[in-house]
């Protein structure tokens, strides 16, 4: 399963790789993404999500539903389970380049 909030995308996965570590919350929230430009961020407040990091990669890992929030977005449910979080990227398909899309 696949989900996505603007410019980031959470892809279903088995488990949290061994070795991953876990990332602290911030105020409160587990911030999944930072926005570039504008210093929004997609974040959860809910006490049951984690997240963690193994080679630039990130996991969250849920024991229930939860909502992902952002000021620009509309909330996204997260059901139980773990993802990698990725993050949307664009081609320009006249010279060919990938690059990330900012939000």
């Amino acid at each position: 399963m696949q989900l996505q909030q603007g410019d980031t995308v959470y892809q279903s996965v088995k488990g949290i790789p061994e070795g991953a570590k876990g990332i602290e919350r911030k105020q409160g929230a587990v911030v999944i993404a930072e926005g570039e430009m504008t210093g929004h961020a997609h974040r959860i407040f809910d006490a049951d999500a984690f997240l963690y990091e193994l080679n630039g990669k990130r996991y969250l890992k849920t024991t229930k539903d939860i909502q992902v929030l952002h000021e620009e977005h509309n909330p996204i449910t997260i059901p139980t389970g773990v993802y990698e979080i990725g993050q949307v990227r664009e081609k320009d398909w006249l010279t060919g380049m990938v690059a990330p899309v900012v939000d």
